[in-house]
């Protein structure tokens, strides 16, 4: 499955022609300043006045973190991939040390501050809609897509914050512009995120890999600083909770091969600067990918296993995951089916999590769906009762903290391909079964 990121036009053309004519403004103070399948896989909190969606998302997340708590003052070990090698691990930079470090910025959008609500806990989980294409479409279409999702009640969607679009003119410049409008949606239909952090430059990535977006970040303190930047940005909006990057276990999104030990060192990174600026942060890993352990993809579970391995602990609050098990349903035990790896099979991620002290942690499936057209077809009979098993499975399972399905709407109508089909709603928006079966599994 895949996150889907379709890169701006816009962006594209400033990239090639105009990066040097950015319109910027100065801020000094971007991140010292303290906030007041199983065959492959896919992808895909604003404090607002209080509504009923919205207080249930902000409730489950209170819940989440008073049952985790972050840790204090932590700061990077620079933990190094380890020698002997494991599958996939390549090594990687040194990381950072320390707090986030202050930097001047230049940025091409400002985004006023809000007051954050506060609401009564509550152990629901969170339910929500993996939305990429999000971010491209026009001011009232979001909040026309907000709105359908609202109304079946979904009340959170996860986005991304992608370094590569928003840094693509050089280091310490961002241009916000396209990321404040669709935070500025949800913000206004009163809905939560799960905002990705993601995505490397062509002046930040590894030697060779300066023509991919995904690639391995050759510097894990610049993403880091990133990563705080975001979070300065945003937190003042209520947007609490940040995914390091989407399925690294995958070689589609991270490159140039999965490596463990340097995803490892982004996420110490990442946290550390986060919750330097916004102590109340909850970080999530990476959903990774149902994958096999072959042709440089690693398998999920083994993937958690080395990153625990090489020092992961203490720098999240929760485990992502993509438990795609088409054309298997949830309730269907199968070895390969990532829904069985959280926690069926003998080596599972709740085992992992386990035998490292974070069994008390949730696991947060941040991507689940299956396709009704393509070649791995389910049909919209099987993708209905795939998701209505899900939510349910969610609502009755104490450690999962969230469920957000992929996606909102096909993107298109190729029969050759599975990415264009897992949509709630056909490309014409008409709603499939699955739209009824989920506002009733919902409830």
């Amino acid at each position: 499955m895949r996150f889907l990121r379709i890169k701006p036009l816009l962006l594209v053309v400033v990239a090639a022609v105009f990066a040097t004519a950015v319109v910027t403004l100065t801020h000094s103070s971007v991140v010292t300043e303290q906030p007041a399948s199983a065959q492959t896989s896919h992808s895909g909190q604003l404090a607002v006045p209080a509504t009923s969606g919205l207080a249930s998302i902000q409730a489950a997340r209170q819940a989440l973190l008073n049952a985790v708590k972050p840790k204090a003052g932590a700061t990077s070990t620079g933990a190094g991939p380890t020698t002997g090698a494991k599958t996939g691990s390549s090594g990687g930079s040194a990381p950072k040390s320390g707090a986030a470090p202050a930097i001047t910025t230049t940025t091409t959008s400002t985004l006023p501050a809000t007051t954050t609500t506060t609401v009564p806990a509550s152990n629901r989980p969170v339910i929500g809609v993996s939305i990429p294409n999000l971010l491209t479409e026009a001011p009232a279409t979001q909040a026309a897509q907000l709105a359908n999702m609202k109304s079946i009640g979904v009340t959170s969607v996860r986005i991304g914050a992608d370094w590569a679009w928003i840094s693509y003119a050089g280091q310490g410049t961002y241009d916000w512009t396209q990321l404040d409008q669709e935070v500025a949606s949800v913000h206004a239909a009163g809905m939560s995120m799960d905002m990705v952090i993601m995505g490397t430059p062509a002046w930040a990535a590894v030697a060779g890999e300066s023509g991919s977006d995904v690639a391995q970040p050759a510097n894990p303190s610049l993403f880091g600083q990133f990563a705080a930047a975001v979070a300065q940005r945003y937190a003042p909006q209520g947007v609490q909770d940040f995914e390091i990057w989407n399925e690294p276990n995958n070689t589609v999104f991270w490159q140039p091969a999965p490596n463990p030990a340097a995803y490892v060192q982004i996420l110490q990174a990442a946290d550390t600067d986060i919750k330097a600026v916004d102590p109340g942060a909850f970080v999530i890993t990476a959903g990774l990918a149902p994958e096999a352990t072959q042709n440089g993809d690693i398998n999920e579970v083994s993937f958690l296993q080395d990153m625990y391995a090489d020092g992961a602990k203490g720098y999240f609050d929760a485990v992502g995951d993509h438990p795609y098990s088409y054309p298997a349903l949830p309730d269907t035990y199968e070895a390969w089916s990532g829904w069985s790896q959280m926690d069926a099979t003998p080596a599972s991620l709740e085992s992992t999590m386990a035998a490292n002290g974070d069994g008390s942690k949730p696991i947060w499936i941040t991507e689940v769906g299956a396709p009704t057209g393509g070649p791995d077809s389910v049909g919209t009979a099987a993708q209905a009762q795939e998701l209505t098993q899900a939510i349910d499975n969610a609502k009755s399972s104490s450690w999962i903290g969230a469920l957000y399905m992929y996606t909102y709407e096909d993107s298109g109508g190729n029969p050759g391909t599975d990415e264009d089909w897992f949509g709630l709603l056909n490309a014409d928006g008409s709603a499939k079964p699955a739209w009824s079966a989920v506002a009733a599994a919902i409830g």
